[in-house]
């Protein structure tokens, strides 16, 4: 039985950055594609059609042509995508790499998935890879878990090892035990995404500065407690829910009251920057770039 139609011919044009147009003339002139028709007329695709035009993509990236593609069995197109992705692709083919993680994350295939992420690593690095690499993948997946074609498995599932993997590099790293500063990383409650924390984990380990990761779902006397503690001279969080701003604000006053003497710097919810904030102890961070460069004049 096949695959229920899912996508408009549109949605395929959005996740592929293929034009519509192009999308019809192939299934016209190579039978790329074999959309279900409604009752209207209207072409629908199978979520095994979007992985194919990703995988297609993919080899246009690298220079393939689309008649030839067009001869290649469903086989030989995974075999020839995976080892345009296992094998050496310069600075320009990103797409590529974002497309091998949307394809496998769709296949629930784990090994693969980790095969396009180590060798994003092995070309970049893990601040540029999480960069250029996941972050614009994770937006692609919010796009199509907005729109409900995206099972949250399928999303956890691709998070779950993104965040294995950075942990994985995170403990690489020597970590300092008598730095001058030192930063406890934290969410606030009900913020479960952690990655931007753990790569400014990993920006902070890598200058070796001194941290205590909390991790997320923290609350304001938690993270208090913990500065009074450790004697922690910074405190970075970030917000990326949808809770009110004046709620966000009202997390950072309960710290700076109960720790007035701790640096808090934060990211996200770009509206708060609009607002007066507590004090100079209290500082919005537009960018993963100014992080780096406050940890860097740190260090």
């Amino acid at each position: 039985m096949s695959e229920l139609a899912q996508y408009s011919i549109s949605d395929l044009a959005h996740y592929t950055g293929i034009k519509s147009h192009t999308i019809r003339i192939w299934e016209k002139r190579y039978n790329l594609l074999n959309p279900q028709r409604s009752c209207t007329n209207i072409r629908g695709y199978s979520g095994e059609e979007l992985r194919k035009l990703l995988n297609i993509n993919t080899l246009l990236q690298t220079g393939w042509k689309i008649s030839k593609i067009s001869t290649l069995t469903t086989e030989q197109l995974d075999t020839q995508v995976r080892q345009v992705l296992t094998g050496s692709l310069d600075t320009q083919k990103s797409d590529c790499l974002i497309n091998g993680l949307m394809v496998h994350m769709l296949n629930f295939d784990e090994v693969r998935f980790v095969e396009v992420f180590d060798q994003a690593n092995h070309l970049f690095g893990l601040k540029k890879t999480i960069l250029e690499i996941i972050y614009p993948f994770l937006k692609k997946v919010g796009v199509l878990w907005q729109v409900n074609d995206l099972s949250p498995s399928q999303e956890h599932f691709a998070s779950a090892i993104i965040r294995r993997k950075i942990l994985l590099e995170i403990d690489s790293l020597t970590k300092a035990n008598n730095s001058k500063y030192s930063f406890i990383l934290c969410l606030p409650p009900e913020d479960f995404h952690e990655l931007p924390l753990l790569l400014a984990h990993y920006i902070l380990l890598e200058n070796k500065i001194t941290t205590y990761y909390l991790g997320s779902s923290v609350s304001p006397d938690m993270a208090a407690q913990a500065a009074h503690i450790t004697g922690a001279t910074h405190l970075f969080t970030l917000f990326m829910s949808s809770s009110p701003m004046e709620k966000l604000k009202d997390y950072m006053q309960s710290i700076h009251q109960k720790v007035p003497n701790l640096n808090i710097l934060f990211s996200g919810c770009p509206e708060m920057c609009k607002k007066p904030l507590l004090n100079q102890a209290v500082r919005h961070l537009k960018s993963i770039d100014e992080f780096e460069t406050i940890v860097e004049s740190l260090a």
